[in-house]
């Protein structure tokens, strides 16, 4: 091996190992992503709250279900008392499971759906509606409280992550208010916000525009409706609308699974099925080295992979193989002979011994593939050659014959040897 061949070599090796040690000994980086799902333990999963339903509903079954909907519906169509939970950034059902989730709540089910917005076929049959956009905060510190004096008034902060969602309407005949929203600081920044973002308006635009924000600010003084119970049948479907509440980032922090608790105290006292169906956020690995290691088989694959390569290295370096010559194969001259010698016959009218031989080459054919003895072409030999060759019987008797015939003869002309030439050819096809 020579020194630069080395230099690469060892280069090459150090540029791999440096790579899996910062991978595998790099932290993962922080998912903020939302996720909801029972499983996920980053921030904005819902692992923990899965986790605490055990102790929220006592002796009860708990599943997560990662099914759709209607096909989870349709499998229990006879279950009753039972709640079934689904948090997430937004839902939007469409009119078959609508009319699966509005029959299961009338059975005395309870359905709880905690999303940033309701829009869709169960927002419209519910007559429902929320706050969609607001120009300033997407993104707001909020606080919420339930209306049950039992609750004692008591409020929660919820900052990053969070946002200013309430319902503008909801059908006041069956719709009662558990729960309400506020800005944390519902007046500071907002017009100053406003001006800054409006300085290219016209002034009649600009006057109107700010007219109305003086009304919107105002509003976000008064608390919203931001948790509701709609009555169906026996049972009943619940609107909430601060999802990021059931994430592990707020479960885990002193105080605020007490809301929680508050807010499940509506459901029944009766199985729990916790949706983990199409949630909004998936696990994301950044780096595609990290899923590799991640996993115990694409790792070994990796490994052997640049154990293989390392390998190849070493003995190339060793050894150099010298080129292979290209031996171009002989050429197969026996056509141009055979057809060489059939002119000669040709040109000399020869046409018997073109005969005789075409014939003795037919038999040779029979002999070595249909291993049919050809010294008398009598009868018997007519019988197998039909059975080997699957030509009727006549057939074959009037080709074997015809052979006979020409074999009989000592001259031949032109138009036997072709009409020879053809039988032979109609007969072995």
């Amino acid at each position: 091996m020579d020194k630069k061949s080395k230099r690469l070599l060892i280069l090459f090796g150090l540029l791999v190992l440096a790579v899996l040690v910062i991978e595998t000994a790099a932290p993962p980086p922080l998912n903020w992503k939302p996720s909801y799902t029972s499983y996920d333990k980053i921030p904005f999963g819902s692992y923990v709250f899965y986790d605490q339903l055990d102790d929220l509903f006592v002796n009860e079954k708990v599943q997560a279900i990662d099914k759709d909907p209607v096909q989870f519906l349709k499998e229990n169509d006879s279950v009753t008392n039972s709640n079934y939970l689904f948090i997430n950034e937004y839902l939007g059902f469409d009119n078959s499971e609508v009319d699966d989730l509005l029959e299961f709540a009338s059975r005395g089910n309870k359905i709880f759906i905690s999303t940033k917005s309701v829009f869709g076929a169960l927002a419209d049959t519910l007559n429902i509606e929320s706050n969609e956009t607001y120009a300033y905060y997407e993104e707001d510190t909020v606080r919420v409280r339930l209306n049950n004096q039992s609750f004692k008034n008591r409020s929660y902060i919820y900052k990053k992550g969070s946002s200013y969602r309430y319902f503008v309407s909801y059908d006041t005949t069956r719709t009662q208010v558990l729960g309400e929203v506020l800005p944390f600081e519902p007046i500071k920044g907002y017009l100053k916000n406003f001006i800054e973002n409006s300085e290219n308006e016209s002034d009649s635009t600009f006057t109107k525009v700010l007219e109305d924000s003086k009304i919107v600010s105002k509003e976000r003084e008064i608390p919203q409706a931001n948790f509701i119970e709609t009555k169906v049948g026996d049972g009943a479907i619940y609107h909430h609308l601060n999802p990021i509440a059931f994430t592990n980032y707020y479960m885990l922090q002193d105080g605020k699974e007490q809301y929680i608790a508050e807010v499940m105290s509506y459901m029944n006292d009766g199985p729990v099925f916790f949706d983990d169906y199409g949630k909004a956020g998936k696990r994301i690995i950044e780096s595609p080295l990290r899923f590799i290691l991640s996993n115990v088989h694409l790792r070994w694959a990796w490994y052997l992979a640049l154990g293989s390569i390392l390998l190849y290295f070493l003995f190339k370096s060793k050894r150099e193989q010298r080129a292979v010559p290209v031996v171009e194969p002989l050429e197969n001259s026996t056509l141009s002979f055979t057809r060489t010698i059939s002119n000669m016959y040709l040109e000399k009218s020869d046409y018997s011994s073109i005969v005789s031989k075409k014939i003795r080459f037919f038999l040779e054919h029979v002999r070595s593939h249909y291993y049919i003895p050809t010294d008398k072409l009598d009868q018997q030999f007519i019988k197998k050659l039909s059975v080997k060759t699957g030509k009727s019987l006549e057939e074959t008797t009037q080709f074997v014959q015809f052979l006979g015939y020409l074999m009989s003869k000592g001259v031949h002309n032109k138009y036997e040897l072709k009409q020879l030439n053809d039988q032979i050819d109609a007969f072995l096809k």
